[in-house]
């Protein structure tokens, strides 16, 4: 599957589109990205026990932020924070939750929101095949660390099979999407 996306995942040009192109042809209004989102960049807040809770303190990690599509750091978020089922999930109804919490900033006043459902989907999915690339080396990091550092072999083997199945899912859903709806890309970038 890997091969099938080599050329695109390995095209600066697609990279480029992606940030710039893409945002002006779907006449995105962009927003402050953070531009690594992961759980790994978020604090929770804690509870007077110390038990933490379901509420941000802060987002930490903000080197790279930049004017970005409102899609790219939840793109960025699901792809490398949740299993590729959980991710999946979220992208039947995030898009118009997203909506839903823009209308209620704007004070119910619908014509203020600047979306469609419809660019978020399609930014959404050059976010989840930007960080093709990022859910791969992640993986590939983090196995090795983990291979050095865990004793014992059977977390040594959840965990790896854990980046295995996030990596093919991503791998999968970026394949049905660049021979699907996308193919344009591929076409364009691929070659």
């Amino acid at each position: 599957m890997i091969e099938k996306l080599r050329k695109l995942i390995t095209n600066f040009d697609f990279y480029r589109f992606v940030f710039t192109d893409a945002n002006k042809d779907l006449n995105l209004q962009l927003v402050i990205a953070h531009g690594d989102i992961h759980l790994g960049n978020i604090m929770w807040s804690k509870d007077f026990n110390g038990n933490i809770q379901d509420e941000v303190a802060a987002f930490v990690d903000w080197q790279i932020m930049h004017e970005n599509s409102p899609m790219a750091d939840l793109g960025r978020f699901l792809t490398m924070s949740a299993s590729g089922k959980i991710r999946r999930e979220a992208e039947d109804f995030i898009f118009d939750y997203y909506l839903e919490c823009l209308k209620k900033e704007f004070n119910g006043d619908e014509s203020k929101v600047p979306y469609t459902v419809e660019q978020l989907k399609i930014s959404y999915n050059y976010a989840l095949l930007y960080n093709i690339i990022f859910v791969i080396s992640a993986a590939v990091l983090f196995s090795n660390n983990m291979e050095e550092n865990e004793s014992n072999t059977a977390m040594k083997d959840a965990y790896l099979d854990n980046a295995e199945l996030k990596i093919r899912l991503a791998c999968e859903d970026a394949i049905r999407l660049v021979e699907g709806d996308m193919k344009d890309l591929l076409q364009k970038f691929g070659s």
